[in-house]
């Protein structure tokens, strides 16, 4: 397994922005996943997990200690009756489409959500009306002393958040139990909701999805626009004139121009609405 120095986050994340990391692992498995974390342990190293990059704000000052990418270099899955176990670095929406390939239902919202598996399982995602965390069955999980399995009962989880982020462990491998469906309903539904994405979400340009999370009783994008905001750029960055819940990148952003839209977005819907918007986009790095 190869370490690699200084490597600019900003290749690595969806938004195309963020310092360096210190240092960059890419395991292939399970015994390689710890010995990254034993080996960050004896070095006292602060360790971070990513997957895809595509929830990611990276700081332009980077991470300090390992960055650990569980992505397309430890992805594999197989189909076993109604139950799909995967490992952490599958691209969740192609999860979704192996379940459609087996008329396996209730991961069609997934279709579109661009992260990892492991980290779908991390923040509990969810899209549409669905969420992963019903249909957990079982988690692998490690950590540098040991490895252990979640079952059903043991696997919490809540809006955006879930037991992995609690205790600090990392996933490996996820079994996820469907129910047998009909092919061509389930397509149609993918299909469906495809289309709705590319409708109203700015997927020709680079973002990290959902800036912030849902409050109680508000949808936030129409709180941004009724606000006054939709369009407003700070630096390179600007929120989306498709969908106000975006921040993108129009060319040559940093980190700071996104952190200081996210701030001014902030202030502005507490002064209008009263409402205190969480961000949803995960902020990661050096400040």
């Amino acid at each position: 397994m190869q370490f690699i120095r200084d490597y600019p986050m900003a290749n690595l994340t969806s938004l195309g922005v963020g310092g360096p990391a210190d240092l960059l692992c890419r395991p292939t498995n399970i015994a390689e996943i710890q010995q990254a974390l034993q080996f960050a342990e004896s070095e006292k190293l602060p360790v971070t997990i990513i997957g895809y990059g595509s929830n990611l704000l990276v700081t332009d000052k980077g991470i300090r200690g390992l960055v650990i990418q569980i992505a397309d270099n430890y992805a594999h899955a197989r189909v076993e009756g109604e139950v799909i176990i995967a490992t952490a670095g599958c691209l969740f929406s192609s999860i979704s489409k192996l379940a459609a390939k087996h008329s396996l239902t209730g991961l069609e919202f997934a279709v579109g959500i661009p992260g990892s598996l492991g980290g779908a399982v991390f923040m509990n995602a969810g899209a549409y009306g669905g969420e992963i965390g019903p249909l957990v069955e079982q988690i692998q999980w490690v950590t540098a002393t040991e490895t252990g399995v979640w079952d059903k009962s043991e696997f919490t989880y809540s809006y955006r958040c879930s037991r992995v982020q609690t205790e600090q462990v990392v996933v490996a491998e996820v079994k996820l139990r469907l129910q047998p469906g009909d092919q061509q309903a389930i397509l149609q539904q993918m299909h469906e909701l495809q289309a709705q994405r590319r409708a109203r979400q700015p997927l020709d340009q680079p973002s990290a999805g959902s800036v912030f999370k849902r409050p109680p009783n508000h949808y936030v994008g129409p709180m941004i626009e009724a606000a006054g905001l939709k369009g407003y750029r700070i630096g390179g960055a600007e929120v989306s004139t498709k969908h106000a819940g975006f921040i993108v990148n129009t060319g040559g952003a940093t980190a700071q121009d996104v952190l200081d839209l996210i701030q001014h977005i902030q202030q502005t819907i507490k002064r209008e609405f009263g409402v205190d918007l969480q961000p949803e986009v995960r902020i990661i790095g050096e400040r």
